[in-house]
């Protein structure tokens, strides 16, 4: 058995142990999927950038490669193919279409 603390805003009818389960339950599905991505793919807690306005664009460009890589990957058939490096080695001989993408030029990349 494991002692847990949570924090919470519920009021104390609405904080029955199923409904903390559930509540930590989410948190750690986003932990362990976006974030997790975002800090092992992209390096995301390895950046150094604090001048608020470049963070905020690098996350976003970080999380518009990484919704453009599952797309990316949903169309490779063959599962050796859906890798993160084959993404960037692809994305790199493209390196010109990407340009256009992230500045609106394309509407999706495709291939």
């Amino acid at each position: 058995m494991e002692t847990v603390w949570l924090i919470t805003s519920l009021r104390p009818e609405q904080a029955n142990a199923a409904r903390l389960l559930e509540l930590a339950r989410q948190y750690w599905c986003i932990e362990n999927g976006l974030h997790y991505r975002l800090d092992v793919s992209a390096g995301e807690d390895r950046c150094r950038v604090r001048h608020p306005v470049a963070a905020t664009v690098l996350g976003v460009l970080r999380r518009a490669v990484q919704g453009e890589y599952r797309a990316w990957a949903r169309r490779q058939s063959k599962v050796r193919q859906r890798t993160c490096p084959a993404f960037r080695e692809k994305m790199s001989r493209r390196i010109n279409l990407v340009i256009r993408y992230l500045t609106g030029g394309v509407g999706q990349l495709s291939g």
